[in-house]
């Protein structure tokens, strides 16, 4: 699935001259920028329904691990429960910030896949965690105690106050894209999914390793979506920078349930992202 620091994606076929910067794009022949609809076409082939994968399964694992991986799984799949309903409410400023009409549906759908993700993580902190709440809301409430503090200030701390300044006017579209697609989704979510992939590998909670899968698909376009409209807009150097240094401490937020290798490599490549894209003149390295 489409992640610019992978190479093409086998969904749309977008590929990294596809996210060239202007002055490179121009000096290849036939070289363009991905274009909205490139999405909408990502978005059709990865429909997938949060209400009916088998939990069952995991329900009755999940007693069976032993406490110290139960505790490390339920910090990851809580902060995820918690994150992305935080993400799924505050990207409606988006859409109304660009004046392009399908940029703003493909933010539409993206929310869209944002509801699904909330669903998910909240079926499994009902079904697996069995957190206590008879709402999602009472779970995630149930779910912040088990959250990281870094974690927690970045989704209902930076990312409200960021979602109510794009709202207001007094930021730019680049500054909520740098926030929200490229440091929480690239850096956070890719880091929590990465961790929970390798954790799930042996097949112990099938459920919620096919859906964290399916999650993991959609956030890549995702990014990739973030970076496009990145490139569109040019954002000034400083905002740049600054999205880089909140990177790399984004990585961190998980604290020791994320590997220390997995929390560099994906710093990596949110910083290789912005130098494909011919955002930042660093080199990077692979």
């Amino acid at each position: 699935m489409f992640d610019p620091a992978d190479g093409a994606c086998p969904v749309c076929g977008a590929s990294d001259d596809d996210f060239l910067a202007p002055s490179l794009r121009r000096r290849r022949k036939g070289a363009m920028f991905a274009r909205p609809s490139f999405f909408s076409q990502v978005v059709a082939r990865l429909q997938w329904d949060p209400t009916i994968i088998d939990l069952g399964p995991d329900a009755r694992g999940w007693p069976k691990l032993p406490d110290t991986r139960r505790r490390r799984l339920t910090t990851l799949l809580a902060g995820f429960c918690v994150a992305e309903e935080a993400v799924s409410e505050h990207l409606a400023p988006f859409a109304a910030a660009t004046p392009d009409t399908l940029v703003a549906w493909v933010f539409f759908l993206q929310r869209r896949d944002e509801e699904r993700h909330a669903l998910f993580f909240d079926r499994i902190a009902a079904e697996v965690l069995e957190l206590p709440g008879d709402t999602a809301a009472e779970r995630r409430g149930a779910a912040r105690a088990r959250v990281p503090a870094g974690v927690l200030e970045l989704f209902e701390e930076r990312l409200p106050a960021m979602a109510a300044e794009l709202a207001a006017g007094r930021i730019r579209l680049e500054a909520g894209i740098a926030l929200y697609h490229m440091v929480l989704e690239g850096v956070v979510f890719a880091a929590g999914q990465r961790a929970l992939l390798d954790e799930l590998d042996d097949g112990a909670l099938p459920g919620v390793r096919e859906g964290v899968e399916h999650v993991d698909l959609d956030e890549r376009w995702h990014i990739g979506f973030g970076l496009r409209n990145l490139i569109e807009l040019q954002p000034a150097p400083e905002l740049v920078d600054e999205l880089l240094e909140r990177a790399q401490n984004a990585a961190e937020a998980w604290g020791d349930v994320v590997p220390r290798d997995t929390r560099e490599d994906i710093a990596r490549r949110c910083a290789r992202r912005l130098a494909i894209a011919g955002l930042t003149t660093a080199r990077v390295a692979a």
